[in-house]
């Protein structure tokens, strides 16, 4: 990771994905209140699921400058590679038991969901991993002589029903989760915070993990349906979290100010 991209991460505003996108106009209520990003689920069995046909219809209508990201779930790199074909899709994001490494030759950005609890940070000296009961196997975050099979870390609750889309709060106050939250920033990959987050509790979020990003769907939702008010109160709460400086060290933030003086 370079240091460029190590500064990008750290600092700035977080960026904002509104997930489960169903309809044109869900998908304008959200750019309209300023989300950087789009998510459409082409997973069969949940309750957000949006055609190939239907997504595509929607997102050739859709402005410029805004990303569109597909969820996928145990679906082959084959299939995948269609999808983002006939959808037009920016970024991939992996929700299942998936080898990232067999997805590494797709031209987009590639999105692994982690889940917690259920993981656990196996640094070594040349790559690390991490190993989670959702995965069978071992799965590099960066082996230095191999090219990253994938560019972000979605960090997504658990629950007995599953993982993912759970609606449950990560335990972002809890020592444990600070520890493991700790170790994963470390890598160096950019995060992004899912899990139960509303308009009602992501600054708080925002200020006890500084993400990369935040992910909603069941937040900014009213009868399983997107709401247009709570979708603008979220994106307004996490435009109003923080300073974009306050990511700096405070001799940056020095060295700053004297810039503009």
């Amino acid at each position: 990771m370079s240091e460029v991209m190590s500064k990008i991460i750290q600092r700035g505003i977080p960026k904002v994905k509104i997930c489960g996108i169903q309809s044109l106009q869900e998908a304008l209520w959200a750019i309209e209140a300023g989300a950087d990003a789009l998510g459409f689920i082409f997973v069969p069995s949940s309750k957000r699921y949006i055609s190939p046909q239907k997504a595509q219809k929607i997102i050739k209508q859709l402005p410029p400058f805004v990303s569109k990201v597909g969820v996928f779930v145990n679906e082959t790199p084959e299939q995948i590679s269609t999808i983002l074909q006939q959808c037009f899709l920016d970024s991939i994001q992996l929700h299942g038991q998936e080898n990232p490494s067999h997805y590494a030759h797709l031209p987009v950005c590639k999105i692994k969901m982690l889940p917690y609890p259920g993981a656990t940070i196996m640094p070594s000296p040349s790559t690390h991993s991490f190993l989670s009961h959702s995965f069978p196997t071992r799965i590099s975050l960066g082996d230095s002589s191999q090219p990253n099979p994938f560019h972000a870390i979605i960090l997504d609750s658990t629950s007995p029903k599953g993982t993912g889309g759970t609606g449950i709060p990560l335990p972002w106050q809890n020592p444990d989760f600070q520890t493991f939250y700790k170790s994963l920033k470390s890598l160096g990959y950019p995060v992004i915070l899912a899990g139960g987050l509303t308009p009602a509790n992501v600054q708080e979020a925002i200020r006890l993990t500084r993400p990369y990003g935040v992910d909603v769907s069941s937040g900014v939702e009213e009868m399983g349906r997107k709401d247009r008010r709570k979708i603008q109160e979220f994106i307004a709460q996490v435009r109003s979290s923080e300073s974009p400086l306050s990511h700096l060290t405070e001799a940056e933030n020095e060295q700053r100010k004297a810039e503009v003086q």
